[in-house]
C-alpha cells in the first residue's frame, strides 16, 4: 500500500512539473547549531583549553577530527572564526600532525596533507616532541608544531 502511495504522489509531482508549476523545496540548513558552515564543511570552535590528542578525541566525540586545511581560503577562514569567537587571534589547534612518523605530517580526519603555511623554521620538532600543528602563533598566519602545552583546539565535520 505505502508503494502505492508513494508512486502516486511522483506521478502527481511529474506532473505538476510538466505543467511548468514551480515547487519549491525547503531549504535545512547544512550545519548543527553552534557550527559554522565554510564550503560544504562545517565547523566548530571550542574554547576549552586542553592537549591536542584530548582535543582529537572531544571532535570525535562529536562524529568530526580536529580541522585540516586544505589551501590558504581554508586558513584564513578558520584564523577568522577564531577571531569571531575569541576577538583576538588566539593559538588553536588544528588537525595536522607527525606523530606515526617524524617529518611526514598527516591530517586527522584522513584527508591529503597538501597544504602548509610554516612559520619560518617550522617544523621544527623542537625539544623532540612537537608533533601537532597549531595556526594563529603570535596572531600570524602560519603554522607551528607543538604537542606538550595547552592550547584551544578546533573542530570540525565534513557534512
Amino acid at each position: 500500500m505505502a508503494s502505492v502511495l508513494y508512486f502516486a504522489l511522483l506521478l502527481s509531482l511529474s506532473c505538476v512539473l510538466c505543467n511548468g508549476v514551480k515547487v519549491s523545496l525547503p531549504s535545512f540548513p547544512l550545519c548543527p547549531t553552534g557550527w559554522s558552515e565554510y564550503g560544504n564543511r562545517c565547523f566548530l570552535f571550542q574554547s576549552t583549553e586542553t592537549d591536542w590528542a584530548t582535543a582529537e578525541r572531544a571532535c570525535n566525540d562529536l562524529g568530526a577530527n580536529l580541522a585540516s586545511i586544505r589551501n590558504s581560503n581554508d586558513h584564513n577562514f578558520l584564523k577568522n572564526l577564531v577571531n569571531r569567537k575569541k576577538g583576538s587571534y588566539e593559538r588553536t589547534w588544528v588537525g595536522g600532525h607527525d606523530g606515526e612518523k617524524e617529518g611526514v605530517w598527516l591530517w586527522s580526519d584522513g584527508s591529503k596533507f597538501t597544504y602548509n603555511q610554516w612559520g619560518s623554521g617550522e617544523p621544527n620538532n623542537l625539544y623532540g616532541n612537537e608533533n601537532c600543528m597549531e595556526i594563529n602563533r603570535k596572531g600570524e598566519h602560519h603554522c607551528h608544531d607543538l604537542c606538550f602545552s595547552v592550547y584551544l583546539f578546533l573542530s570540525f565535520l565534513c557534512p
